[in-house]
């Protein structure tokens, strides 16, 4: 064990810290701990390597734990280390002076910590460094090339959030491979050191400030195999003849968000597999669909969100094993859905919505039985609902076909579709019942997990393919919820639980068996023609965060069970025929009382008409303009108590106020609603901060894998 010179514990479920006796293995030269549950003060860590270890030590892995403090001075003393990462803890704080202590360093790993400050003082006089990982940190300031004039051997240079100022005519002393500085101020001009690199494979300036044009020279890189120039203002036209100069070697090109215009032109890039030109201003027809997609191995193709015209071509001639993702959405497409989709064998993400397509879908669609996500909505549309999205569509999450001009009964077999998530059939013109069937939707029964969701097999793709998926087709579902809002979900998506079948003709009761989907989020049955009760089961529904059933026929009183709803934020019960009193909950009775009219036998809070047998005392009581008023007998209570318990101190001065809410129904409401609004700003905080997170930690699975990738080429290049 003493004489031990390379242990890899990676992925071994390790708790906690490590022994000093770790510290006493005077040969070991590489530690390799990585994705473990490691925790505690890294300092402390650190210090138990301490022995003669310190002497040896050559590679430290310690990425994807939960180490936490600041950088530990006491990792100064491992003057031999060549590879330091410390990747995806919890550290904090500024880092120092590396220089002088890490002489030999090749490579430092920090991304995805906490550090803050500016780092560029830290790593400036690295004379041997080749790979600088520091991005997703807290880091602010301004990096020039002053501080990157001493790393000669620098090739792979990751950087995120900081601003990199240099001269036009600058020239790197360094020559990349990898250049990744999403997030950094590069703008407003394309930097121009970037022509100077010769053997760059990936180029990632993506959000970077930048509203030039692209220049020409970039065309001509031959070796680049991923191109991000995604959330910038670039602007002007793509060359006609771009996919003649441009690396045949490149797999992934992001063009997305940006202020591109023109056509689209052929596309002869064989190896490319993504290409997304998404939310750009490009126009015309598409008439070079079909050499785009044909004759490359391309998996993903996102052209969203322009202005392009016209019908889809029917692109009959070749096989698209490898087409699994297309999104034309958001455009002025016309004509059908052609007939070669059904060919897509392998077609996981199909997003044609807010576009003018019309038709009946062709039956050659079942033959797309791998479907995720289906979304024509926002379309012309027409005829039955086909029965064969039951029966061939199984792997359906999401389904969305609003408002378009759909017919006829909803088919029984799309109770077939038990991993469906979101089904939305609003804003047509379905006639009939509401299956009952509808609880087989086994994925509503359940609730959804947080988690990565990457529904790509681009094996080919390779490490490119972690880093697009997480603003490509991680993939945005548009859904409307509360009524009139409308939300568009990214990787979150798989959280949602919808069903919605508003603005159609359908009749009959609502089914019982809808309170079995007890993970079910939004139920909109609005604007049908219902009759009957509201199932009493549907405080079973403990999840649902909007209910809408207005401008239907129900008759009956409102389920008392409806108390239970306590994640409930919009409700709508308006223009039905219930009757009877509202719950008394605070839940239901704090939403406004327009979401109840029309219903003119009901009766308590919040309307004013009072229920039979409500009790109500009146008083005299002066008002502003000197005339006679009145109070409630909680009112009376309440003063009573107040001026009882004047002297009594801070106890009794708190029960004044919870005494208030309880006898005061009004101030109790007001509350409620209170404590009903800041849940839900809380939770919208917490899914957006989630979301970040989760984006963040996509593009860390990149970075981890390139990492891989950089140690395997360097081989770490350790003497005997």
């Amino acid at each position: 064990m003493l004489s031990l010179e390379y242990l890899n514990m990676t992925s071994c479920g390790l708790r906690g810290g490590i022994p000093k006796s770790m510290g006493n293995i005077c040969s070991l030269r590489t530690l390799n701990m990585y994705y473990n549950n490691l925790t505690g003060e890294l300092s402390e860590f650190i210090g138990n390597l301490s022995g003669c270890t310190r002497n040896s030590l050559e590679v430290l892995l310690l990425n994807e734990n939960q180490l936490s403090g600041s950088f530990p001075h006491n990792i100064t003393e491992f003057s031999s280390l060549k590879v330091l990462d410390l990747s995806a803890n919890q550290l904090t704080g500024a880092l120092p002076n590396l220089a002088p202590s890490f002489s030999s360093l090749r490579e430092l790993h920090l991304v995805g910590n906490r550090f803050n400050g500016n780092p560029a003082n830290s790593f400036s006089d690295l004379l041997h460094l080749e790979s600088l990982d520091i991005a997703y940190n807290s880091f602010k300031g301004i990096i020039t090339e002053a501080h990157l004039s001493n790393l000669p051997q620098l090739k792979y240079l990751f950087l995120s959030q900081l601003s990199l100022e240099t001269s036009s005519d600058w020239i790197p002393p360094f020559q990349l491979h990898l250049i990744s500085l999403q997030s950094c101020k590069l703008g407003p001009m394309f930097p121009k050191w970037i022509r100077t690199q010769r053997n760059f494979f990936y180029l990632d300036i993506s959000n970077a400030g930048i509203s030039d044009t692209i220049p020409t020279w970039l065309w001509d890189l031959s070796p680049i195999r991923l191109l991000n120039l995604s959330h910038n203002h670039i602007s002007g036209k793509l060359p006609a003849d771009l996919w003649t100069t441009f690396s045949r070697n490149c797999r992934v090109i992001d063009l997305s968000f940006n202020d591109l215009e023109g056509t689209l032109p052929p596309l002869l890039l064989s190896n490319l597999t993504i290409l997304t030109l998404s939310k750009n201003r490009f126009s015309g027809s598409l008439s070079s669909l079909c050499k785009i997609i044909g004759d490359n191995r391309l998996s993903a193709l996102d052209i969203s969100d322009n202005l392009l015209s016209g019908e889809i071509p029917n692109c009959h001639h070749t096989q698209y094993q490898n087409l699994s993702h297309l999104n034309f959405a958001n455009n002025n497409l016309s004509g059908e859905i052609p007939s070669f989709v059904g060919t897509l064998s392998n077609l996981l993400h199909l997003d044609l919505h807010n576009n003018s397509l019309s038709g009946k879908l062709p039956p050659s669609m079942k033959n797309c039985s791998h479907l995720n996500v289906l979304d024509l909505g926002n379309n012309r549309f027409f005829g039955n609902i086909p029965s064969w999205i039951g029966e061939s569509l199984l792997s359906l999450k999401f389904l969305i076909l609003r408002s378009n001009e759909f017919y006829g009964e909803i088919p029984l077999q799309m109770c077939q579709l038990t991993n469906i998530k979101v089904l939305d059939l609003s804003m047509n013109k379905i006639i009939g019942i509401i299956p009952k069937c509808f609880s087989h939707f086994s994925n509503m029964a359940q609730k959804g997990n947080l988690t990565y969701y990457n529904p790509y097999s681009l094996a080919d793709v390779g490490v490119f393919h972690s880093y697009v998926c997480p603003h490509f087709y991680g993939g945005n579902v548009i859904v409307i919820s509360e009524g009139i809002r409308q939300y568009e979900y990214g990787r979150n998506r798989e959280l949602l639980r919808i069903i919605d079948l508003s603005s159609n003709k359908l009749t009959g009761k609502i089914p019982s068996q809808l309170s079995n989907l007890l993970a079910l989020q939004t139920l909109n049955l609005s604007r049908n023609s219902l009759t009957g009760t509201i199932p009493p089961r549907i405080g079973f529904l403990k999840e649902l965060l909007s209910l809408d059933l207005s401008r239907n026929y129900l008759t009956g009183e409102i389920p008392s069970s409806m108390a239970d709803l306590n994640f409930l934020n919009h409700l709508d019960l308006s223009y039905n025929n219930l009757s009877g009193k509202i719950p008394s909950a605070t839940q239901v009775q704090s939403f406004n009382a327009s979401q109840f009219l029309g219903n003119t036998l009901l009766c308590g809070l919040p309307l004013l008409q009072k229920c039979p047998g409500d009790k109500t005392i009146e008083q005299s009581q002066p008002t502003k303009n000197g005339g006679a008023g009145t109070v409630s007998e909680d009112e009376d209570e309440f003063d009573k108590w107040f001026y009882t318990g004047m002297g009594v101190g801070f106890a009794v001065g708190f029960w004044v106020i919870c005494g208030s809410l309880v006898l005061k129904r009004s101030w109790r409401h007001a509350y409620f609603l209170l404590m009903i609004n800041i849940k839900d700003w809380v939770y919208v905080k917490i899914a957006s901060a989630l979301g970040k997170i989760m984006e963040k930690l996509s593009k860390l699975k990149l970075l981890w894998t390139f990492r891989k990738v950089i140690s395997t080429q360097l081989s770490l290049k350790i003497p005997n």
